[in-house]
């Protein structure tokens, strides 16, 4: 069963979709996918293609959309939110997270922040290690150091137009992505990353990997790229297996 849902978030309310498991005995069992820097809760269609499977009998999962182009420490702040309202309304009794890109930034700041907000297993889709190395390869590095300097970044493409404040450099400068996840002690860990990536550099991926520890996987999709257009229903299928190791 599939339903919109509205969140109250920190800034604004937040848009979502709640797939409850069709397993009823599935039901508090519930993963919480977090989008990409400028992307969607729908992932072009994939996204939300990955989550109807899932809840056909593995557990149910909650999708949103940040609010756009928002710096991280308001991404994090609206993924806490969102967390309070799974627990609120959802009671689980196991929490998973799924960041992609930027939003697997997210989780990992969310997870390893403190106890509070820790779940039982994350996986990481395609996130950064050093966010200042992505993000120099995801503005370029003339920008990013122009940002650095105080001016507005304007970025005009097919994902449409956005201008980003000097203010959200900064903000990705306060965090420190190696030292948090070696706060990941226990709980399974997935990664999953391409190995031809060249956004978020696939040596990012085995630096999560070795940094982390408890139960953990790496998965390198041979030949892919960022996005995971070449391999994505093998990654799904990936997380798929894993959830059910971890249910």
């Amino acid at each position: 069963m599939k339903q919109n849902i509205t969140i109250a978030g920190p800034f604004s309310r937040l848009q979502g979709v709640l797939h409850l498991c069709d397993m009823e005995e599935n039901r508090d069992k519930v993963l919480v996918m977090a989008h990409g820097f400028r992307g969607s809760m729908d992932g072009g269609g994939r996204a939300a293609q990955l989550a109807d499977e899932i809840c056909k009998s593995i557990c149910s999962v909650v999708r949103f959309n940040f609010t756009r182009c928002t710096m991280l420490s308001n991404q994090v702040a609206e993924l806490k939110c969102v967390l309070d309202y799974v627990r609120n309304t959802l009671k689980p009794k196991k929490l998973f997270l799924l960041g992609r890109s930027f939003g697997g930034a997210t989780c990992i700041i969310t997870a390893c922040g403190g106890t509070a907000y820790r779940p039982d297993g994350m996986v990481l889709w395609s996130a950064p290690n050093s966010l200042k190395r992505t993000f120099v390869q995801v503005l370029g590095e003339k920008a990013f150091q122009e940002a650095q300097q105080g001016k507005t970044i304007v970025m005009d493409d097919e994902r449409g137009h956005d201008e980003i404040p000097p203010a959200f450099v900064a903000d990705l400068m306060k965090y420190n992505i190696p030292v948090l996840l070696k706060r990941w002690e226990n709980g399974s860990l997935l990664i999953i990353h391409g190995e031809n990536d060249c956004i978020v550099s696939p040596d990012q991926a085995k630096e999560n990997f070795d940094l982390a520890g408890g139960d953990k996987q790496l998965h390198y999709m041979k030949g892919d790229n960022h996005h995971l257009d070449l391999r994505f229903q093998e990654a799904g299928d990936l997380i798929k297996r894993w959830l059910k190791e971890n249910i």
